[in-house]
């Protein structure tokens, strides 16, 4: 009888478009271990499993090994789900970014092992180590729990040479959870290509530690094809934090893309300062559809909280931080890469007339953001700089575990997909701020809103008349989804649920 291991990741109320990535690599490793592959992905945008069907799964199929995925921002959910399963699972291992900094936690919450940082060296030989019934204290970078005592290894080496890692297999994942018309097959084009970045953000924690290291651009190209091949993908996301830090790998990339005539189009995230002009020319060559950019601010004090800097001269500027994203948002533009952009507030030293200028400035670079804004309020992450320095003083230590959902049984109402999708974030107020200072955020993420709501409209209907009709009923039927969900949540849902599954039906009509 084969060996058994079950993934699973628990529902949050933000739908997953795609298979999570450490699934698809960790299940290859699993695989090649000799084990047999479930995955349950929970959060999957099609997935309507609810943890008691998770319990009924594992009594049928009575696992040696479930695997529980776990962000900071979902944890109390993943805590609930692994409350529920821990009666019936033999072992459980605990594996994500929460787990790595906060390991003790998450074995009190009733897992049996947790993965420290980078797993797929860890997590082969505790397979081995497991199956081999050896000492655990030999595999590096995990913690565990032996006669009531937390036993925390020393942490695995980093995996520098990426190429030897497992190409992830995504047949592990349910088409039907991700997928139900062809449009959607896309969803299947993640790749990660880096690991690590050299930025300090103050904000951000990388599971990947600082290291930067990178996939060989003829790997990337291999991946590419086999996903195009396999699963009929013809654009790719990249999901790295910084796709274009190392400029030789990149026009390596677009070399072989162009090369080849692969007609695959694609789309990555990146710094300010690691693009340019001649870079941006040559990822269009090469299929380069969409840049998300991580701007963030426009204000100077913000911008060195951040540690989000640009040195002219070996001086750090911040205006020239600002005059850098005006100047890529315009050769964007010049080649016709769309443009997402990342804004991002909430941080302890803001006032409401910082957020009056930040309204003003993304007034006056809107029309050049031709895929929308991204962003939300500060959720400081532990493990990050912004969590060491305020979490005892603000009292928000255990946030992840004391601030309750704000949506019950994780519905999200009508006006938070189409219109104000950072409204749930307005009520996590880590640093105290005053209500001039949130009635100015209301005003500057409802701008962003607006304008999100406009693109998203645009790219499906070339018509003028169509485009002002359907904005227009997407816009009020938001307001009124606001206006109801003040007076009465259940009334809301009751009456915007058959519209909201009806407005999906124009989110495939055109891309």
């Amino acid at each position: 009888m084969p060996k058994k291991i079950l993934f699973l990741k628990a529902r949050t109320g933000v739908d997953d478009p795609s298979p999570p990535m450490a699934f698809s690599l960790l299940g290859e490793i699993a695989k090649e271990e000799g084990f047999e592959v479930t995955i349950e992905n929970l959060n999957a945008q099609y997935n309507n499993k609810k943890n008691e069907d998770i319990i009924e799964l594992i009594k049928r199929e009575n696992p040696e090994i479930v695997g529980v995925h776990v962000f900071t921002n979902a944890a109390r959910y993943s805590y609930e789900l692994i409350k529920k399963i821990r009666p019936y699972a033999k072992l459980i291992i605990a594996g994500g970014p929460h787990p790595t900094v906060c390991p003790e936690e998450i074995l009190e919450r009733g897992a049996d092992i947790a993965v420290i940082g980078e797993a797929e060296i860890s997590f082969r030989r505790l397979l081995r180590a497991l199956y081999a019934k050896k000492n655990l204290k030999k595999v590096k970078g995990i913690v565990f729990k032996e006669k009531g005592k937390i036993t925390r290894t020393e942490p695995e080496e980093v995996i520098f040479d990426l190429d030897k890692i497992p190409m992830p297999d995504k047949s592990f994942n349910r088409k039907t959870d991700y997928i139900k018309v062809k449009k959607e097959v896309n969803n299947f084009g993640q790749i990660l290509s880096t690991r690590g970045c050299p930025g300090r953000c103050t904000y951000c924690f990388s599971l990947f530690s600082k290291c930067y290291r990178c996939v060989s651009a003829k790997r990337v190209f291999e991946e590419m094809i086999y996903l195009k091949k396999t699963y009929e993908i013809d654009f790719i996301n990249f999901i790295d934090d910084a796709f274009t830090i190392n400029k030789k790998r990149l026009f390596e990339l677009c070399e072989l893309l162009v090369k080849n005539n692969t007609h695959i189009r694609w789309s990555c995230g990146t710094r300010i300062d690691f693009l340019d002009r001649e870079m941006i020319s040559k990822m269009k060559e090469a299929g380069c559809e969409l840049i998300i950019l991580g701007v963030e601010s426009c204000l100077p004090k913000t911008l060195l909280g951040m540690n989000k800097i640009i040195k002219v001269n070996g001086i750090t500027n911040q205006q020239e931080y600002i005059k850098r994203v005006d100047e890529i948002l315009k050769w964007c533009r010049e080649f016709k890469i769309r443009v997402g952009v990342n804004i991002l507030c909430g941080f302890p030293w803001e006032i409401p007339q910082d957020m009056k200028k930040m309204q003003r400035y993304i007034q006056r670079i809107k029309r050049n953001v031709t895929q929308g804004f991204y962003g939300g309020i500060l959720q400081p992450q532990p493990g990050t700089d912004m969590y060491e320095k305020y979490a005892k003083e603000y009292g928000f230590e255990k946030w992840w575990i004391d601030k309750k959902p704000l949506f019950k049984d994780n519905y999200r109402p009508f006006f938070t997909i189409y219109y104000h999708q950072y409204w749930e974030h307005l009520h996590n107020n880590f640093f105290k701020f005053s209500k001039e200072y949130f009635k100015e955020i209301d005003k500057l993420y409802k701008i962003m809103g607006r304008w999100n709501l406009y693109i998203f409209t645009k790219r499906r209907f070339k018509n003028f008349l169509s485009i002002s009709f359907i904005y227009s009923a997407f816009y009020l039927t938001s307001l009124f989804s606001m206006y109801l969900y003040k007076i009465s949540p259940s009334l809301e849902r009751k009456l915007m649920e058959k519209i909201k599954k009806f407005s999906y039906t124009f989110k495939f009509k055109k891309s």
